[in-house]
C-alpha cells in the first residue's frame, strides 16, 4: 500500500512539464561573442594563470578547452599546463550579468505567456513549469523558439532538457550539449536513466561515485539494484535521495525567487601577504566592481556590507556592518570596507583571499 507522500510524488511527477534552459560554456561564450577571432579556439575564464604559477580556479571553459580536460572549478595553474596555448582571460561580471538578465527575460515572458512558473537556478540556468499544457506535444516548438530568441538576441546557444520533473529536466539538458534539446516523456524516465554514469545524477560528486564504485555501482540501473536500506546504512539521508533519483522522483516545485540574494566579488593573491600596501588597492578596486555590477541588476539600496578573508592556512572568515547604504555613497562604503578589514589585521597573518559581499538589496 503506497504511503501518502508516495502518492503526492506519483500525481506531481504524471501531471507536470518542466523546461531546464541551461547557456552553453556561458562565460566563454560571451567573450566569443565580444571577439570573434577567439572561436574555434580554447578558451579559458577566471583566475590569472601567470605561466601556470597562477593561484585560483577555472570559472569556465568552452568547449575547446575542454577538450584538454580543462573544466570549471579546476586549478587555474593545471588548466595552464593541460593547455597553456589556451586564451586566458578574467571574469567580466557585467558582461555576464547583463546577457543573463536578457535571456531570462525571454524565459519569464515564455512562462508568463503558458501561465507558468519561473525560477532562476544560477546566472546561466533556469527552470520554467510549463504544466499548463497538459501534454508534451507542443514541447519541441516552444523549445525550439526559446533557444531561436536567445541566439537572435544576444548570439550564444543554449541547450533545453524537457522531462515530467527537474531532476529529469536537468539531467536531460546535459544530454546532448551544446545546443541541444532532449525531451523526456512520463513513459521514458527510467529507459533514459538507466545506462546513464551515476555521475549524471545530481549531487554525486567524485567522492560519492567512488563510494558506490566500491559497492560495484557503475550505471543507474546497478544503483536502482540496491535496496534502500542499505543506501540508508551507507550513506545517510542521501542514500533516499540517490534511491528516489535512480528511480526519476523529484518532488520540487519551481518556484520564483523574489530577488537577488547577494553580489560579490573577490580575489586571491599570486602570494599570500599582510602587507596592507598590497591588500588595500585590491579591496579599492573589489568595491566598485561590486557596486557596478549591482547597479546592473537593477539595485540601488542595500542593507549589508561583508568583507570576506582567507588566510594562507584557508582559514577563512568574515566580517559584517549594517545599515542603510546607496551605490552612489562609494566614499562611504569603502571607509566601512576598510573598518570591517582592519578587524582583521590583528591576526597578523598572512592573507590568501580577500572578497567584498553586499546584500540586503531593495
Amino acid at each position: 500500500m503506497p504511503s501518502k507522500r508516495d502518492t503526492i510524488i506519483a500525481i506531481m511527477k504524471n501531471n507536470r512539464i518542466i523546461f531546464h534552459v541551461d547557456l552553453d560554456a556561458f562565460f566563454a561564450s560571451c567573450e566569443e561573442r565580444e571577439n570573434p577571432q577567439f572561436r574555434g579556439k580554447p578558451v579559458v575564464v577566471g583566475a590569472d594563470p601567470r605561466q601556470g604559477k597562477g593561484r585560483g580556479v577555472v570559472s569556465t571553459a568552452n568547449y575547446r578547452a575542454r577538450k584538454f580536460g580543462i573544466h570549471s572549478a579546476m586549478p587555474i595553474s593545471r588548466a595552464w599546463r593541460l593547455c597553456p596555448a589556451a586564451i586566458f582571460l578574467p571574469v567580466n561580471g557585467g558582461l555576464y550579468s547583463k546577457v543573463s538578465r536578457s535571456v531570462m527575460r525571454i524565459l519569464q515572458d515564455t512562462a508568463r505567456n503558458y501561465k507558468g512558473a519561473f525560477e532562476q537556478v544560477s546566472i546561466d540556468e533556469a527552470c520554467i513549469d510549463l504544466s499548463q499544457l497538459k501534454t508534451f506535444s507542443h514541447c519541441e516548438k516552444i523549445a525550439r523558439s526559446i533557444k531561436k530568441q536567445i541566439v537572435q538576441l544576444e548570439k550564444i546557444t543554449a541547450s533545453i532538457g524537457i522531462g515530467p520533473n527537474m531532476l529529469i529536466a536537468k539531467i536531460a539538458s546535459d544530454f546532448q550539449k551544446p545546443d541541444g534539446l532532449t525531451i523526456i516523456g512520463r513513459s521514458g524516465v527510467q529507459k533514459f536513466l538507466d545506462p546513464l554514469s551515476v555521475r549524471k545524477l545530481p549531487g554525486i560528486g567524485p567522492k560519492t561515485e567512488m563510494e558506490l564504485a566500491r559497492l560495484g555501482i557503475q550505471t543507474v540501473t546497478d544503483l536502482r539494484k540496491i535496496p534502500q536500506s542499505v543506501l540508508y546504512e551507507q550513506f545517510g539521508q542521501h542514500g533516499i535521495s540517490l534511491y528516489e533519483s535512480a528511480r526519476g522522483i523529484d518532488a520540487r516545485a519551481v518556484a520564483t525567487k523574489s530577488e537577488t540574494k547577494s553580489i560579490s566579488e573577490e580575489h586571491t593573491f599570486t602570494q599570500d601577504t599582510n602587507n596592507p600596501q598590497k591588500i588595500l588597492p585590491i579591496l579599492f578596486s573589489l568595491v566598485p566592481n561590486v557596486l557596478h555590477t549591482m547597479t546592473l541588476e537593477g539595485y540601488q539600496n542595500f542593507r549589508t556590507i561583508t568583507i570576506k578573508v582567507r588566510y594562507a592556512d584557508f582559514e577563512t572568515h568574515t566580517k559584517a556592518q549594517s545599515g542603510d547604504y546607496s551605490t552612489k555613497d562609494t566614499q562611504t562604503i569603502e571607509k566601512i570596507a576598510l573598518q570591517l578589514f582592519w578587524a582583521f589585521t590583528a591576526q597578523n597573518k598572512k592573507v590568501r583571499l580577500i572578497g567584498f559581499r553586499v546584500s540586503g538589496f531593495e
